[in-house]
């Protein structure tokens, strides 16, 4: 019975355990069955996303613009980016299989070990992304700097089984770098051989850089100022005090040529120009100051040495006013002195001049007393001229020349030029004549028509007393400027006389100088031509010369006109032209014989104290008196009117040989 319930406690057992298992193997199963379900669907998703890895690996590896390469350790290219097909110039189907180092980089073969032996180390160290750089080649000539990123590729067993090099061209960056370099080096030269010194200081006044010029002037080494001397530490004593006063406002205001004394190492001084400017934070806080210093050593010296010469010439100043105030003194007095008495002798020079005239005409003078008599007049004219110039000269230096503006014509300037020196050049048989005559026609200025006269009156006379044969001519040139209210008109005279020479055209416009042919060829002051210079330059003009030895000489000035704008018919009638030319003196003279003729027969005709008066105030050349007596005259004889247009026009020769030609008891 027991072996019967143990057969069946044990059956049932078995069965127990049978049906366990089966349950258990049945979970299983489905157990199994589900993670076979879940890992299938979990294969699915990780291919898809191994697919979109792949896929935007590929899209990064086509699309970078970056040189990316897949190599093995026997260098052996594996596939390159399009990327790098362009910047290699080359396909990937050639590249592949191809050398890394001599068919893609192109690198020479002696030197194709040397990289090789770089690429090499990237397997035996341990970082990741492994950095190098260096160049590889396109082409024969074209070099290019490239930076690599190496990352090593390793298979399930932990052997490295490929290269993924990612590059970028950096070659515009590494010339940027080595002119920034360049440039750097150059400022750094700049810097330390600058012709001044130059220093930073910090907020507490010590030197934080400092170039060398400043330093081979001081005498010490960089180590031993930088970091460790404060500025004023370089100062001597007074200066230091003078600094500290100075720095007061300072770094908030600027320093400009504050002038200091520097100590140098040996204990010797030299004197410099500081220049400072604070530079400052964001938020205003002093960070450093840059300064400049020049070394003003010389000019110091310089200026020590001006000051004393300075003081010299101070004294030697007023020395030399003293000596001008005398000069002036003395010339004024000279001036006044040569003008009261030039006054005093013209006088009875005319008397003496007039008398002559009158007796040379004489028909009872003896012919043994006519020479003495010419002598008489020759002198007393050469005699006139030497105290005429004296006269102005005179004037001009005293600063008594006063402008005196009349109304005029330039026919009128000629006809009184031409009537004065006409017959004096025919008788040297020398032409004189004015050239383009047609350009002075209707020309009216107001102006100091006695000083322009006085000017070619010298002029015409040198040309006269330095002109053997030939001819003197005159040109007046009008340069005509709308703009304005004046013209600028030029007066040339020409001649064919002895001429200058060119080393003494500089001193002849100068008081009391003649030239040696001047002097030795002619008597005479040597003030014509000064008074003219001063003349031209009192009207507000120029004057010129030129000459050749022994062809002439050609003087020309010029001087602003100012023009009529109204012009009295009076001076129009006035301004007819006569002869322009010596050749023409033969009419000339039969019409004033003619018109001689009705004047004496207008004196005779006349009362004979009136008779009288008129000569004798010919003979003292008092023509304003005389217009006055023709003036209350009434009548229209044409004698009377002839004598009037005369006087007005300053007919000289005509006046003077009225005179001779009348009565001398009269």
């Amino acid at each position: 019975m027991i072996n019967e319930f143990l057969t069946i406690l044990f059956a049932f057992g078995l069965l127990f355990i049978a049906y366990y298992y089966h349950n258990s193997y049945r979970r299983e199963k489905k157990l199994r069955l589900i993670l076979f379900r879940k890992n299938l669907s979990n294969s699915e998703e990780i291919e898809r996303i191994i697919r979109e890895k792949e896929k935007q690996y590929q899209d990064i590896y086509d699309t970078a613009n970056s040189i990316i390469i897949r190599w093995s350790p026997d260098f052996k290219i594996h596939s390159i980016n399009p990327y790098a097909e362009e910047f290699f110039q080359i396909s990937r189907e050639v590249a592949e299989g191809k050398d890394v180092v001599l068919d893609l980089f192109q690198i020479p073969f002696e030197k194709s070990n040397e990289v090789k032996s770089q690429l090499w180390n990237i397997f035996h160290r341990p970082e990741q992304n492994i950095r190098q750089e260096y160049d590889v080649f396109i082409g024969e000539n074209d070099k290019r700097t490239v930076t690599w990123s190496n990352r090593i590729l390793k298979n399930e067993f932990g052997y490295p089984y490929e290269v993924l090099s990612i590059g970028n061209d950096i070659t515009n960056r590494k010339i940027a770098e080595e002119n920034l370099m360049k440039s750097y080096e150059r400022i750094l030269d700049l810097y330390n051989n600058a012709p001044c010194g130059y220093h930073s200081l910090d907020k507490d006044n010590i030197i934080v850089s400092i170039n060398d010029t400043e330093l081979d002037w001081l005498g010490y080494a960089r180590e031993e100022i930088v970091g460790n001397f404060k500025f004023s530490d370089l100062l001597t004593e007074s200066s230091q005090e003078k600094y500290r006063l100075i720095t007061d406002s300072f770094p908030n205001e600027n320093l400009t040529g504050v002038e200091l004394e520097f100590l140098r190492k040996d204990k010797s001084t030299f004197f410099v120009s500081l220049n400072s400017t604070a530079t400052f934070d964001k938020n205003g806080n002093f960070v450093i100051s840059k300064s400049t210093v020049f070394d003003i050593t010389d000019r110091k010296l310089a200026e020590d040495k001006l000051n004393d010469y300075s003081q010299k010439i101070q004294l030697q100043n007023k020395r030399l006013q003293k000596a001008v105030e005398a000069a002036i003194k003395a010339n004024r007095s000279k001036s006044v002195f040569f003008s009261k008495i030039t006054h005093e002798l013209r006088t009875p020079l005319h008397a003496v001049i007039g008398f002559s005239q009158i007796l040379e005409k004489d028909p009872n003078l003896p012919n043994h007393l006519k020479g003495y008599v010419n002598s008489l007049y020759e002198n007393g004219v050469h005699l006139l001229g030497m105290i005429n110039d004296i006269l102005d000269l005179s004037k001009i230096e005293a600063g008594k020349m006063t402008e005196s503006r009349e109304r005029f014509s330039l026919v009128q300037l000629w006809d009184a030029l031409f009537s004065m020196f006409s017959y004096r050049f025919s008788e040297k048989s020398i032409s004189f004549e004015l050239l383009n005559p047609s350009a002075i026609e209707a020309c009216y200025y107001e102006a100091d028509l006695q000083k322009i006269r006085q000017i070619l009156v010298n002029l015409l006379g040198n040309a006269l007393k330095f002109t053997n044969q030939g001819s003197v001519s005159l040109e007046i040139q009008i340069q005509r400027t709308p703009e304005h209210s004046f013209d600028t008109v030029k007066f040339i005279v020409r001649d064919t006389g002895i001429g200058i020479p060119n080393d003494q055209l500089h001193s002849i416009f100068e008081a009391f100088q003649q030239t040696e042919q001047g002097s030795s060829y002619k008597e005479g002051t040597g003030l014509g031509l000064s008074i003219c210079h001063q003349l031209v330059e009192f009207l507000g003009g120029s004057i010129y010369v030129k000459s050749i030895i022994g062809e002439g000489s050609e003087f020309w000035f010029e001087i602003p006109l100012t023009r009529l704008e109204v012009i009295p018919g009076e001076l129009v009638q006035k301004s007819k032209i006569g002869p322009i030319h010596t050749k023409e003196l033969g009419e000339t003279t039969k019409l004033e014989e003619s018109e001689e003729e009705f004047v004496q027969t207008f004196l005779n005709t006349s009362a004979p104290g009136l008779k009288r008066e008129i000569l004798q105030l010919i003979r003292i050349q008092n023509f304003g008196q005389l217009m006055g007596v023709l003036d209350a005259i009434q009548t229209n004889d044409r004698g009377k009117t002839i004598l009037e247009q005369k006087v007005k026009n300053k007919k000289y020769k005509f006046l003077i040989d009225l005179v001779q030609s009348s009565n001398p008891f009269e």
